[in-house]
């Protein structure tokens, strides 16, 4: 019989028999054999914020709010994601766009509150946009370091986590710009610390919000570290062509679809 089968074995004796003591025992010890403490974290060493609601309202970070009607949107494009990377044990998406402005960050952390509501993952949302990190002032929180400060400087992960008040999400913000983000970004520590976070926490999606397609070479680069890829596209200004280029540079990569943002009907698109 397998771990897994002996506790769930064990806490149905349990709670046929047991007090309500023993049935409070019984759950810690099941979660304990199950291995999934660390799907109720509790921060201790990462820092956690308060983030403010009216900030949030502004940067259209809805599903943070829990409004209905973004949560519902979301949820869509959450579901997509997960088909398409759960069955195969994929875990690391790459949010990106094909110009400047389209909403890759707003669609990256609403992707990653999504997915971090659900009980069986946890998220790691990290600002890989070293030439323009802007997830930080979306969320509304000063951070003087981040990833460009383990890049350059060895700063521990540990020391540059930050917990949004999610209880399963933890942000890792870009640090400092870097003009030189494209050799930083293709460098095997980079590669390595993506693996790393790949391979950790098998139930732990990393979501990653990179810079556009068509502005800076970086996210091709990175985009052949990761398992799937989001394009997000704003309806009615990115052309056909910038459409057709920006796929075209992701032919060999996992391109799991397009999001259709800021568009008029009324649920926003997820498409192949």
């Amino acid at each position: 019989m397998s771990k897994i089968a002996k506790a769930l074995e064990k806490a149905k004796r349990q709670r046929q028999g047991g007090s309500s003591k023993g049935q409070s025992s019984d759950v810690r010890d099941t979660v304990d054999s199950l291995r999934l403490n660390h799907l109720q974290p509790n921060y201790t060493q990462t820092k956690s914020i308060r983030l403010n609601t009216m900030h949030l309202e502004s940067s259209r970070l809805h599903t943070l709010l829990d409004q209905a009607v973004a949560v519902d949107r979301y949820n869509v494009l959450c579901t997509q994601v997960l088909q398409e990377t759960r069955k195969n044990g994929l875990n690391t998406v790459m949010v990106t766009s094909c110009i400047e402005g389209e909403g890759k960050t707003v669609t990256a952390i609403n992707l990653a509150t999504s997915i971090a509501r659900k009980a069986q993952h946890t998220v790691l949302l990290v600002d890989a946009d070293l030439r323009n990190p802007k997830v930080r002032s979306y969320l509304g929180f000063h951070a003087e370091k981040g990833l460009s400060h383990y890049l350059e400087e060895n700063v521990p992960i540990s020391q540059l986590l930050v917990n949004p008040g999610l209880p399963k999400m933890v942000v890792l913000p870009a640090g400092k710009s870097l003009l030189r983000s494209t050799e930083i970004l293709a460098s095997p520590k980079m590669e390595a610390l993506v693996r790393e976070m790949k391979t950790r926490y098998p139930e732990r999606y990393v979501i990653f919000d990179c810079p556009p397609l068509l502005s800076v070479s970086d996210s091709l680069v990175f985009s052949s570290y990761v398992d799937g890829i989001v394009l997000v596209v704003e309806a009615g200004r990115t052309s056909t062509e910038q459409i057709r280029k920006s796929v075209d540079l992701l032919k060999d990569r996992p391109l799991l679809g397009l999001v259709l943002n800021k568009s008029r009907e009324p649920i926003k698109g997820y498409y192949y």
